[in-house]
């Protein structure tokens, strides 16, 4: 799974670069990003990311934010229920492919903390890649999906973006 994942962020990214000699402007410096999002698979989740535009690479742009997790699943191996909080790092490279559509992969890192249904419950690190699409509607708000191997979020996700 690890490998499939891997695989797809990397040609998303070669998509990506080689559609940005055509690109549309990326995002300015400063420009800062909300965005809500819900998910599953598997189990089902939430999360809320804050980032704001560090600087602007020729045709794309990179954000660097904090993200905010939550995860419900059943643990594979022993069908036990438990839930993750999460919260970490958050950075993105973006290719803005026209001025409606976005094309983003980046990657996260921080802490988890892991409560299972008997009452036990663990910190751990956590630790993803994503790679996804930005819809934008207007110019201050978009619709997101978004793929993420985490241990500790969902692996799909959507919701709506918010750009100011």
């Amino acid at each position: 799974m690890k490998n499939t994942v891997s695989l797809i962020l990397a040609l998303l990214g070669f998509f990506a670069f080689s559609l940005s000699v055509s690109a549309a402007e990326p995002d300015k410096p400063g420009t800062k990003l909300i965005q809500i999002q819900g998910g599953g698979f598997p189990g089902y989740g939430a999360l809320i990311s804050g980032s704001i535009a560090i600087t602007d690479l020729g045709k794309s742009h990179l954000y660097g934010g904090l993200q905010f997790g939550a995860n419900l699943r059943t643990g594979a191996v022993t069908g036990e229920k438990r839930m993750e909080l999460s919260t970490a790092p958050r950075l993105t490279l973006g290719f803005n492919l026209s001025r409606v559509v976005e094309l983003h992969f980046g990657g996260l890192a921080g802490v988890a903390m892991r409560r299972y249904e008997k009452g036990s419950s663990a910190l751990k690190f956590c630790y993803g890649g994503l790679g996804g699409f930005r819809f934008n509607v207007s110019p201050s708000f978009g619709i997101v999906l978004e793929g993420c191997y985490s241990e500790d979020l969902p692996y799909a996700s959507g919701g709506i973006a918010f750009r100011f």
